[in-house]
């Protein structure tokens, strides 16, 4: 079996007490404690060649702070930007970052817990780099079924946000082993799809189940640093039902951590199993950004909104009333960055800049498993444009299709050329 080289480290970043929580447009009361501290991993790995960089981050994600990043660690480390793909777990309890929305919301950002976290980082991949060693890389598959679908049928072609088993889910566990080539492990890099927003808008600093996942898998195997990489979770949620079984409750911390716990497990079966496959070949990378664009509301269906009785829907008609006024209308084009990197024909990772349906994971690994040993489709990498459906969910409509870009005040819904768009990317870095 060849080998590859790989350091792993991991960072605090757990901000300051008093700062203002992400993820929740409705809480607007700093943050009282913590419950869990926050952190970042770094994957270094190289075939012999160039090095790579994997990241993984317990923020909502790294949105415009991509640029910033990229360009410290690559100026820190000398990787080049496009061999380094940043992650967010998405946790709904870590600090407020983006320049436009969450000053929007909240006023001035914390720029110094910022700055200081992006350069820290680069640190600690300049450290994963000289912890490079000889190791063998193995993948595996289990399954955990804390998720579901939040968009549950309604019975006339739209949804509820409501859990939901009737509606595209995925419960499959990927894994990743690093071991020393005496076998013992190392690390261990694990992916799944479900929004870390179990416990609700709370108050306290914290990574919800995903931080209590890697807590189980380290404390079972002692050295090891475990890292979560988030999947296609857009439309995803822990499985908490209320009493009713008619919409999601939200779940205390010791229920968050058993959630968490769950998938820890799940891991660590796979960790144990005879299934395992070897991961062996080059590293070859590819970077493209693809065209996406909103639709365009019509003059009078902005008016028509004015009269909503939901003040984000207003604010959001108003906006685009007035910048037509002004004749300087909003952006409706965006760049969508599709990243892959691929190992041999044994692990093929995309990583795309979007909250992402969870049905995009499922075509891809289908699509491309008699190709590559495990495809792993992660969302919520680089610089996030929001929730990215497939053209199916668009005549649904719903939070991931709608509402959520009218609360970041774009024209309207990602058009239904976008699937096609970023399928055709994945498909010619993967097929090349």
């Amino acid at each position: 079996m060849n080998h590859h080289n790989v350091g792993v480290t991991s960072l605090d970043i757990t901000p300051p007490v008093g700062i203002h929580l992400a993820g929740y447009a409705a809480r607007n009361t700093p943050s009282e404690g913590v419950y869990h501290p926050l952190r970042a991993v770094c994957i270094a790995l190289d075939d012999g060649g160039d090095p790579s960089l994997l990241i993984s981050i317990e923020w909502l994600g790294f949105y415009d702070r991509t640029v910033e990043a990229r360009e410290k660690i690559s100026a820190r480390t000398g990787v080049r930007t496009d061999r380094i793909m940043l992650s967010g777990t998405h946790t709904h309890c870590g600090p407020v970052l983006r320049r436009d929305m969450d000053t929007r919301r909240h006023g001035a950002l914390d720029e110094e817990y910022i700055k200081g976290t992006l350069d820290a980082l680069a640190g600690c991949a300049l450290d994963a780099l000289a912890a490079r060693e000889p190791a063998r890389l193995r993948v595996g598959t289990g399954w955990c079924g804390i998720s579901s679908s939040r968009r549950r049928p309604d019975t006339e072609g739209g949804v509820h946000f409501k859990p939901s088993m009737d509606a595209p889910h995925d419960h499959q566990v990927e894994v990743m082993v690093v071991e020393a080539l005496d076998g013992t492990l190392r690390h261990v890099l694990y992916n799944y799809a479900c929004h870390p927003t179990s416990a609700g808008a709370i108050l306290e600093i914290g990574g919800d189940y995903v931080t209590f996942a890697s807590d189980r898998i380290e404390a079972h195997r002692p050295g090891v640093i475990a890292c979560f990489f988030q999947g296609c979770a857009g439309d995803q949620k822990v499985d908490a039902r209320d009493d009713d079984d008619d919409g999601y409750r939200k779940l205390d911390l010791v229920e968050v951590q058993q959630r968490g716990e769950q998938l820890g497990d799940a891991v660590l079966r796979v960790i144990e199993s005879d299934d395992l496959k070897p991961v062996e070949g080059k590293l070859e990378w590819t970077q493209v950004m693809v065209e996406i664009d909103t639709d365009l509301p019509s003059h009078d269906e902005l008016q028509q909104h004015l009269a909503s009785s939901q003040a984000y829907i207003v604010e959001w008609a108003q906006h685009h009333l007035d910048l037509l006024a002004a004749g300087t209308p909003a952006k409706r084009k965006f760049d969508f960055e599709v990243q892959t990197l691929r190992i041999g024909r044994d692990l093929a990772v995309v990583g795309l800049a979007g909250e992402m349906s969870v049905e995009y994971g499922l075509h891809y690994r289908y699509r491309f498993g008699a190709d590559y040993t495990a495809v792993w489709t992660l969302g919520y990498t680089n610089e996030m444009v929001g929730y990215v459906p497939v053209q199916r969910q668009i005549s649904e409509g719903g939070y991931e299709v709608v509402d959520n870009n009218r609360r970041l005040l774009y024209t309207g819904p990602f058009g239904a050329a976008t699937e096609g768009r970023i399928d055709k990317a994945v498909a010619r870095a993967l097929s090349a």
